[in-house]
């Protein structure tokens, strides 16, 4: 009896709950940086390792983290946010384009290195998002999933490690943007009843929309295009509490460590050194670009360095909320560095991968 209720389903969610807890709290108290979505990553990541039958984590939490967050980032869009977005829009093609072409050429690299198929080597190093990269990937003949898997699992490591670092000690943050941040409540919403319940309808229906129209992170982007809905149309949108934001990112942080592949020791150690180069040359290209162009777009350097930063959407806007730097400025760039990944390079990869397949039949055949 004992044994059954330590290995069932709602103890193992309690444990790695609580476990997650207790790494966000340490690393609150021990001042790092995003203590509440990096403490439950690492602790749970190391956990799983150690006690694998004993955690178990759904991705219905990782959702309602990404639907609370998607609320606070549409929060952030007003029609002079919008204005700017178009603005950018030849930069961030630009930049969305160069970083691409710096991931092929490192992703060519580690291929080669490491004897990999083409369709491996880009899937895995791609900054498109971990989740959607490894999905791509069990699609493609010729690509392996777990080595995709791997190589993206590394890659979020390091940008969620580095690039908060860089941007909280190297980069200088806007102290004049950080005053005009509004404080929010800890705990109770400050939004009218009714408003409420609108909301949650109209942020029910754009998941619907989001996910029967196969977009990536419905749960993110149907919240997000809601609150900046009413946002724009007139009634505005609520300031989520801070709890309920600390909430939202133990629960993310929970799911990455959950589900990022760090238990085939002998994979680790073989791609490691490739991997971790080629990310590390990724992150500083991504800093370099970032540099040289916040002067001519007069955009906070911290702030184009996020929007460009290699890291998932979700990642990178809890970074930007605690620096606040501008919000819906750091989504657009990752929203848009992510839909044209999915919707004209993903195309191209799996039609290579065809041929490549076709070409390996013939000199066979």
């Amino acid at each position: 009896m004992k044994t059954y209720l330590v290995e069932s389903k709602i103890f193992r969610v309690i444990f790695t709950a609580f476990l997650a807890f207790i790494g966000g709290f340490v690393f609150n108290r021990l001042g790092i940086y995003l203590p509440w979505m990096l403490g439950p990553l690492f602790v749970v990541m190391i956990a799983k390792i150690k006690l694998g039958k004993y955690i178990l984590w759904s991705k219905p939490f990782r959702s309602t983290g990404l639907v609370i967050l998607g609320l606070q980032l549409g929060s952030s869009f007003t029609k002079q946010s919008l204005n700017e977005m178009i603005e950018y829009l030849p930069i961030m093609l630009f930049t969305t384009v160069a970083i691409i072409l710096f991931t092929v050429l490192t992703g060519w690299f580690v291929g080669k290195r490491m004897n990999l198929s083409l369709s491996t080597s880009m899937l895995g190093s791609f900054p498109g998002g971990l989740s959607q990269m490894v999905v791509l990937s069990e699609e493609m003949k010729d690509s392996d999933e777990t080595i995709v898997g791997f190589m993206q699992t590394l890659r979020v490591i390091l940008v969620i490690s580095i690039v908060p670092w860089l941007v909280t000690h190297v980069m200088t943050v806007d102290s004049v943007a950080v005053v005009s941040v509004s404080d929010r409540p800890f705990f109770m919403f400050d939004y009218d009843g009714k408003l409420a319940i609108l909301m949650i309808v109209t942020f029910l229906l754009f998941i619907f929309i989001t996910k029967r129209v196969n977009f990536p992170l419905p749960f993110l982007l149907g919240p997000l295009m809601a609150a900046a809905l009413f946002n724009l149309a007139g009634p505005g949108a609520p300031q989520i509490p801070d709890f309920w934001l600390n909430f939202s990112q133990l629960l993310i942080g929970t799911h990455l460590g959950y589900t990022l592949k760090v238990d085939n020791p002998r994979l680790f150690r073989k791609m490691f050194g490739a991997v971790f180069v080629s990310n590390v040359l990724l992150i500083g290209f991504c800093y370099y670009l970032s540099i040289q162009f916040a002067p001519i777009l007069s955009i906070p350097a911290n702030e184009l360095f996020l929007s460009m930063a290699p890291g998932g959407v979700a990642e990178m806007a809890v970074t930007a909320m605690s620096v606040h730097v501008d919000l819906s400025v750091v989504t657009s760039f990752h929203l848009f560095r992510i839909l044209f990944i999915l919707f004209l390079l993903s195309p191209i990869i799996k039609w290579l991968d065809g041929r490549n397949i076709w070409y390996q039949k013939k000199e066979r055949g």
